[in-house]
Formats: C-alpha cells, structure tokens, sequence
C-alpha cells in the first residue's frame, strides 16, 4: 500500500517535469536567409526638442518586450498585448502558432519619429532584449536582420498568408495595412508592422542517473593478542576448556541508509514537487497582488 501511494506522488510531482511547458524562440534560421538591405534616413540635423539618447531609445523597446514577457510568464494571458509607454508610439502583440507559424509583431505608431535605421534596429534590440531573455549584444545582430527580413518581405500577404497565422496580418490593420517594412524612412512611422518570427520548443528535461553506492573496502582483522600459556596440574585428570569472551553484539543500523534505494529516490522527487508547489503557490499570490495593484 505504502509502495502505492509513494509512486501515486512520484508522478504527480513529476508530471511538470516530464512534461515540461513550451517557450518561445526565435526563428533565426529563417532571418539568416534574409538578403542585405540599404535604406534611405533621414540624414536632416535633429532638434533638441526630438533629441533622445541611445539608452532612451533602446528603453522603448525593453517596455515593450517586459510587459509581453510579463503577459506570457505570469498572466498566462492567450496571446499577449502591450501599447508600451508612451501608447501612442509602439504597440507590440505576440500570436502563437497554431496550424502555421507564430510571430511576434510591433507595430511602428505615427508619433514614433524613427527616421533612422541605427534607432530601428534600437527599438527592435530592446524588444528583443526583453521579450525574449537574449544578451543587449546578440539581440542588436538579430534586430538588424529582423529588418532586413520584413522588407524582403514587404507587403508580400501571399507569403504571410501561406506561412503565418491570419492573425498576423490581420493584427493592427485598423491602424496600417501595410506589412514589414519599407525601404524609406518615410513609410515606417504609422505604416510599418514588423514581424519576428519565433518557434515553440520544449524545454531539455536533464536526465537523472541512478546515484552509485561507493565500493566499501572491508576493514582489516585486527591482530590477535598472544594467550598466556595454561598449565595443566597433574592431579586434576579433565581437559580445561579456556573461556572464549563472546563479541558484543553490535547493534544493526535502522537509519536512512537501509532504506532502499527506490524509497530514497522517491522521497527526494517528492521533496522537489513540494518546492516546486511553493514556488507555484508564492506565483499565485503575486498575480493575486498584481491584480488588487
């Protein structure tokens, strides 16, 4: 019964681990095809009224990609949504694939100003920073070719249609119909929807080994003391028989390490569920704190 119940606990402590939750990734095989591109910028001198650091500009994007990580990771949400800050300038939505590929999309609002391709893949880094857990430095190299991808891929619906959810083109068309992006600075504020491809995958579960009981050497005998020599009297005719002390007995241990090793394995698995239940419960409060902010 006992045996039962131990392996009833194993596979519900074990089931988020064997079955571990798909992430998302991106697609960089697919952008890696994506030919070189020169676009034309604006090369007019910048007000100091438009003036925005480098830091300021890449910011945009991480908001952007910290609340889709946040929809997707805590909220759970179906397909996450941010409008970013300002709401006025990027909106971001990430659509998951179902019969065809997901992707995320940003869409480049009329008040953004960009009319750069260096501030672009900016933007489009710090999203990918965020969204997406990847170093400042390869999410610039990704970013770039993001860019080059959608305007290789520029308002070209058939290939959307045939490769990517409907939701991806249909996403923000109230506000653009146009799809990637353009050559020219001129048609990326209020007419620009960039696309970034990604795929689900499954999490590596690492493989478990049985632990191997260490090789105990047996402990020498110690050396045997001499016995004094009996004499026999010559009277007494009987054979004395010299006592022989008896070992103590030594008590058998009954601690953990008797238990068998099947036992010790599930009761290491099943501490694990335990922790893995508190961590769940403590996410659970913070969402309820989420939503009472």
């Amino acid at each position: 019964m006992l045996r039962k119940f131990l392996i009833c606990l194993l596979y519900c402590a074990t089931a988020g681990l064997l079955f571990p939750e798909e992430t998302v990734k991106i697609d960089t095989a697919l952008l890696d095809k994506a030919p070189i591109v020169k676009y034309t910028e604006n090369r007019s001198p910048v007000s100091w009224s438009n003036f925005n650091s480098g830091k300021q500009i890449r910011d945009m994007g991480r908001k952007l990609g910290a609340e889709i990580r946040y929809q997707e990771q805590v909220k759970k949400a179906e397909s996450p949504y941010t409008s970013g800050y300002p709401s006025y300038k990027y909106r971001a939505v990430r659509i998951y694939p179902d019969k065809r590929a997901g992707a995320d999309v940003v869409y480049i609002g009329k008040y953004s100003k960009v009319d750069t391709f260096r501030n672009l893949t900016r933007i489009i880094s710090g999203y990918i920073e965020e969204a997406y857990g990847i170093p400042m430095e390869k999410a610039d190299s990704i970013a770039v070719k993001v860019c080059y991808w959608n305007t290789n891929h520029y308002n070209d619906k058939n290939y959307f249609r045939v490769n990517f959810e409907v939701r991806i083109r249909e996403v923000f068309n109230n506000r653009t119909t146009n799809i990637g992006l353009a050559k020219s600075y001129k048609n990326w504020p209020g007419k620009a929807r960039i696309v970034i491809p990604f795929k689900m995958i499954k999490e590596a579960v690492p493989e478990v080994a049985e632990p191997v009981q260490p090789k105990v050497e047996p402990l020498p005998e110690p050396a045997k003391e001499p016995q004094p020599a009996v004499i026999q009297p010559t009277v007494v005719q009987q054979n004395l028989q010299p006592e022989t002390d008896t070992a103590p007995e030594q008590d058998t241990d009954t601690g953990i390490s008797s238990l068998p090793l099947f036992v010790l394995v599930l009761i290491g698995i099943a501490a694990a569920a335990l922790i893995v239940l508190i961590i769940f419960l403590i996410k659970i409060l913070i969402n309820k704190h989420h939503r009472q902010d």
